[in-house]
């Protein structure tokens, strides 16, 4: 699997990151922090998404008419 931390999704004043259950979750959560001081970094469990292909940014994206 290609899990990657930096598949992550910019929102109001926020920012959506991929956790995956792994130890360095937490290291890849407090860097985007500290890269992101003005906006709220919250992870979400990424992994089932992961399995279907793709991530968080991936899945947030507008589809054509």
């Amino acid at each position: 699997m290609a899990a990657s931390y930096i598949n992550f999704y910019f929102c109001n004043g926020g920012v959506i990151a991929p956790t995956f259950g792994d130890r360095r979750d937490r290291e890849a959560l407090e860097t985007l922090q500290r890269l992101l001081p003005e906006r709220r970094v919250v992870g979400v469990a990424a992994r089932e998404i992961l399995l279907g292909g793709g991530n968080i940014h991936c899945i947030t994206q507008q589809q054509p008419r």
